[in-house]
């Protein structure tokens, strides 16, 4: 093992040996390459900064208008070239013609380059040509008198003269690419020989036994699990999940295929959102939620759990019930003591005539409640719900008041049906989880196949819960596949109002014989 341990180490101090030459003399060719060329930039600039204060010295407008540079003017034109080490100093006229030059035999005749003619337009630029003094760099301002030019000045720095500066100038960065160099190679070693201690010194077996209890525990979940890269390719998945399209094809067959050949919209859910998220996916409800995967403080993918909604709706509809009622049987205990009191001393007394009238009244109210409903509502799975709804309300001192204009008829359909009242049953759950009214009153209107359902609040601070449950990607799936439509109205009392597809059973039409 200690031989296998330092071949490890080996190779790992080789490849980050190699990859860190190869990554520092990459940058530092680049490096070199934009500095020289910032050196270049800063050179020219300086060339145009200081031709424009040659162009306004009275001196060289004096020679200009003159068509002639006396011994002060050349004199003036040496000291500025020796002041900021420059290789020549010209001032020309429209002509092109030198009155100035470091060799006076070059005085009086034309400047030579041909990128003079830019200046002579009036423009200052910078280039690099062949003249006299051999390639230089060169900066050339026009010089105006009243408005109108009247001349060039050209300054220049000869390119081997400016290689030299450019030399001097990387001096540093040689040093701190050895430096560099030294340093980087002692990390590779050190982190190299770190890497290998992270292996925890594990056998070849133990790390594939570790490998097969993570995909036991994987593969039993029975919730589909699904792990995916940043570009959204499936890398590993279980049974659960590998069941979401097809039962033939195994697991191993969607691995590297794109996350749309399990999940049909992604777009739907928000990968980034810790909270779950309601999908639905062939006709099938999930809670949606991933997790990012970190590696080294870096996300590098995702992974994914789909629960199924139905259930956890059912248990968390059953937790708020319990709850409810545990709180509706604590606060309820001493109006029933009352109740259970009254009964009891009428009971005492031998009022029995009372007694007959005190009971009717208590049970008066849901008596009514259910014969109206049996009367008004022919579809009984509707019907259970608004009952199981108003028990459930009642446990939180809230009534529900229905009323129902005109009859509702039974439905054939038994998935829209199913479909409405997973969506009322979402906004109840929605509702249960804030303070209450006293009253909320739910009117519902059924006319040519679309049923309108309308919820009335008294308290206006009601209304962002509303907005917030409408909003919510899984109230807007169920609504779509109803076809329905939402709206909450500006004014007090709040109103939110539900319409949505309710096809009623066709009715065939008889004709007796007469």
């Amino acid at each position: 093992m200690k031989i296998k341990g330092w071949r490890l180490w080996g190779w790992l101090s080789l490849i980050f040996t190699s990859t860190l030459l190869l990554t520092v003399l990459t940058v530092y060719g680049l490096t070199m390459l934009e500095n020289r060329q910032q050196f270049e930039s800063r050179e020219g600039q300086l060339l145009i900064s200081i031709g424009r204060q040659l162009a306004k010295d009275p001196r060289v407008t004096a020679a200009l208008e003159a068509n002639k540079a006396d011994s002060a003017t050349r004199t003036y034109a040496g000291t500025v070239e020796k002041n900021f080490d420059l290789d020549f100093v010209v001032i020309m006229n429209m002509q092109g013609i030198r009155l100035t030059h470091p060799d006076p035999k070059q005085i009086n005749r034309h400047f030579q380059g041909g990128d003079e003619v830019t200046a002579l337009r009036g423009h200052e630029h910078v280039s690099v040509r062949r003249g006299t003094l051999g390639r230089s760099l060169r900066g050339f301002v026009p010089v105006y008198r009243q408005g109108k030019e009247i001349g060039v000045v050209a300054l220049g720095i000869k390119v081997t003269s400016l290689q030299t500066l450019i030399k001097t100038s990387q001096d540093g960065f040689r040093l701190a690419l050895f430096a560099g160099t030294i340093m980087g190679l002692l990390t590779a070693f050190l982190v190299a020989y770190y890497i290998k201690h992270q292996l925890h010194d594990l056998e070849p077996k133990e790390i594939a036994r570790l490998l097969e209890e993570r995909n036991a525990m994987l593969e039993e979940t029975k919730d589909p699990v699904i792990v995916i890269d940043l570009h959204q390719v499936i890398m590993l998945i279980n049974k659960a999940a590998a069941k979401l399209q097809n039962h033939l094809i195994t697991e191993s067959a969607f691995i590297g295929q794109p996350l749309t050949t399990l999940i049909a919209n992604p777009e739907r859910v928000n990968l980034n959102v810790k909270t779950e998220q309601f999908y639905q996916q062939d006709g099938q409800d999930y809670l949606f939620s991933a997790a990012p995967i970190m590696v080294k403080k870096q996300k590098i993918g995702y992974v994914i759990f789909l629960r199924n909604a139905t259930e956890a709706i059912f248990v968390a509809d059953q937790l708020a019930n319990t709850t409810a009622y545990a709180n509706a049987l604590q606060s309820q205990s001493h109006e029933f003591m009352n109740k259970l009191h009254v009964i009891y001393g009428l009971v005492a007394i031998k009022q029995y005539d009372e007694l007959a009238i005190y009971l009717q009244d208590l049970l008066k109210p849901e008596q009514e409640f259910a014969n109206r409903l049996a009367l008004l509502v022919k579809n009984p799975l509707v019907a259970g719900f608004m009952i199981g709804e108003r028990e459930k309300f009642a446990e939180r001192k809230t009534t529900l008041d229905f009323e129902i204009s005109p009859e509702l008829p039974p439905n054939p359909n038994t998935q829209e049906t199913k479909t409405l009242l997973t969506l009322s049953r979402y906004l109840h759950l929605g509702l249960l989880q804030h303070d209450l009214p006293d009253t909320i009153l739910i009117q519902l209107e059924y006319a040519q196949n679309r049923l309108t359902i309308a919820y009335h609040l008294d308290e206006p601070a009601k209304r962002t819960d509303f907005i917030s449950l409408i909003h919510q990607d899984y109230f807007q799936q169920l609504l779509t596949e109803l076809n329905g439509s939402v709206t909450v109205s500006s004014t007090d009392p709040l109103t939110l109002t539900l319409t949505v597809d309710y096809h009623e059973e066709a009715q065939n039409d008889e004709h007796p014989n007469r």
